[in-house]
């Protein structure tokens, strides 16, 4: 395998051969179109060239007739080898060296060591750009269909890239070489930069081009690893010859945070999913922030605050935009905790120190869910579905979404947000998972009256004779009861039972009293 990973790794780091010269190609660099010639024998630049860098010093635009010079160099034009008539003249070479030094330097960008412009023709030469060449409209974007891209911040890309890639097709190949990199998860920063290299998002019809800093992270976390297996850091992705300007359309800010995808189970599925470590309390990755905030995975289930689980997530993987971390603000902090601080406190826990809403900013801040998640049951039922809460391909019922949904609408406006769409998938998940691992063997897979009892004795579901027998009447088909009425019942219990609870913890005494109407309401919701 190792061999196998050095040999196709490898490949890329190899120079790339001169095409013959009589192999003459379409010119696909979009900095070298409308220059007054279509065809080259060296598409991706002459031996000794670097494509990706004479692009940087073209899109300068330090001297009028930069890409002139540059691109009849690199990508010279068909036959220009037996005619000086088809080169730069020296004069042209001399100029635009002397307009673009200052401005190469600003953008630390080098002049080509291979373009000498005393080997350069003085006469019977290219001057500059005849001006009645019309210019190449702008290639349009389009949708990136390369699979190891198609998951970015950004879904559109424009061809051919700074490698020359002149196809999606042709790109994702070459971008199978650091499959093995990217699968080992060296840095969380290899794919972003490999994307913004093979497939670079697209601003009508230009390429933006990569970023270093994105760069720089992705090297100091991979190549460790590839020098222990004997290779380099690839010669087509040196971070100095990337831009340092305008790298927020990579989710890189001013400052050099990264946003990268959430990976944390809780958080998934917000209004936003890009975050960036470290977070707002200094935890330096998503894996170290996941361990710390697991006291709150139970305290986001009972719902105790809408706006619980949004804020919680935006402090342990806070929302990122542009590279630069986004905070919530100090009126979100204070509904969070109004919900459910004195939940907390009837379990004998306060409020975390690092989480005193005095902390978080007024202004310039995150006050409210942005996009909250609405669904309706046939919404809620479609998001069920594509979640796998399946067995043997038989879904839910539209009829059990409907309860659902209207068992969990605690505000009664005939959807579902985000909050309650989590709670409501919990639930179904840990009814999948006992379906399937006791009862689906069954010959046809369902749920015995003896086993239902067993479930509802486990829950502390303590139901009078009578109103188990109406149950199990009203939901057993002839087998029994099948996957989608053992998640009706046994969920629509769950809700009521916590419903209940929830009002006794807000009466204003310590009323045990109360506690023999349990059964009673259970008996009057079911029959």
């Amino acid at each position: 395998m190792k061999h196998l990973f050095l040999v196709v790794l490898g490949s890329l780091l190899s120079p790339q051969r001169a095409h013959s010269r009589a192999n003459c190609k379409p010119v696909t660099s979009s900095f070298c179109q409308g220059l007054g010639y279509t065809t080259t024998a060296h598409p991706t630049g002459v031996l000794g060239f670097n494509l990706r860098e004479t692009g940087q010093i073209v899109e300068a635009a330090c001297s009028p007739n930069v890409a002139v010079l540059m691109c009849r160099v690199v990508v010279p034009e068909c036959g220009s080898e037996e005619s000086s008539q088809m080169k730069p003249c020296r004069a042209l070479c001399e100029k635009v060296k002397t307009d673009c030094d200052s401005a190469l330097k600003a953008k630390r960008l080098l002049w080509p060591t291979r373009l000498r412009c005393e080997t350069l023709p003085q006469s019977n030469c290219v001057q500059g750009q005849d001006t009645s060449v019309p210019e190449t409209p702008p290639a349009s974007c389009q949708t990136i269909t390369v699979p190891v891209c198609s998951d970015l911040s950004y879904t559109e890309t424009v061809l051919p890239n700074v490698l020359g890639h002149a196809t999606q097709e042709e790109a994702g190949m070459a971008l199978q070489v650091f499959a093995p990199l990217i699968q080992v998860g060296c840095s969380t920063h290899l794919k972003p930069l490999l994307c913004s290299v093979y497939t670079p998002k697209c601003l009508s019809g230009t390429p933006r081009p990569p970023c270093r800093t994105q760069c720089e992270q992705a090297r100091s976390g991979c190549e460790s690893l590839m020098n222990k297996i004997g290779l380099q850091w690839p010669e087509a992705l040196r971070c100095e010859v990337f831009t340092t300007e305008s790298c927020e359309h990579y989710g890189v800010g001013s400052s050099g945070g990264i946003c990268e995808p959430i990976t944390i189970p809780m958080c998934q599925g917000l209004s936003y999913n890009q975050t960036i470590s470290p977070n707002l309390l200094g935890h330096t990755s998503q894996r170290e922030a996941v361990g710390k905030m697991s006291f709150f995975n139970s305290l986001v289930q009972t719902m105790c605050s809408v706006d619980i689980r949004l804020f919680v997530c935006m402090v342990y993987a806070p929302k990122c935009l542009a590279g630069e971390v986004q905070r919530p603000c100090r009126s979100f902090c204070e509904r969070a905790k109004q919900g459910c601080e004195s939940l907390m406190m009837s379990f004998g826990v306060s409020w975390p120190d690092e989480l005193q809403c005095n902390s978080f900013p007024e202004d310039k801040c995150i006050s409210e869910d942005s996009r909250p998640e609405m669904l309706n049951a046939e919404g809620l039922l479609a998001k069920l579905i594509a979640g796998g809460y399946s067995v043997r391909g038989k879904t839910l019922s539209l009829k059990t979404a409907h309860l659902l949904l209207t068992l969990m609408d605690a505000d009664k406006t005939g959807d579902l947000n985000v909050v309650e769409v989590f709670k409501l998938e919990t639930y179904v998940a840990v009814l999948r998972r006992e379906y399937v691992e006791s009862y689906e063997t069954r010959t046809p897979p369902s749920v015995t009256q003896t086993q239902l009892k067993k479930a509802l004795s486990l829950r502390e579901f303590d139901l009078e004779d009578k109103t188990f027998r109406v149950l199990w009447q009203e939901n057993r088909s002839k087998d029994g009861i099948n996957y989608d009425e053992f998640v009706a019942v046994l969920t629509k219990l769950q809700i009521l039972k916590e419903r209940f609870q929830a009002h006794l913890l807000s009466l204003p005494c310590d009323c045990h009293v109360a506690s023999f109407s349990f059964k009673q309401f259970m008996t009057s919701a079911i029959i």
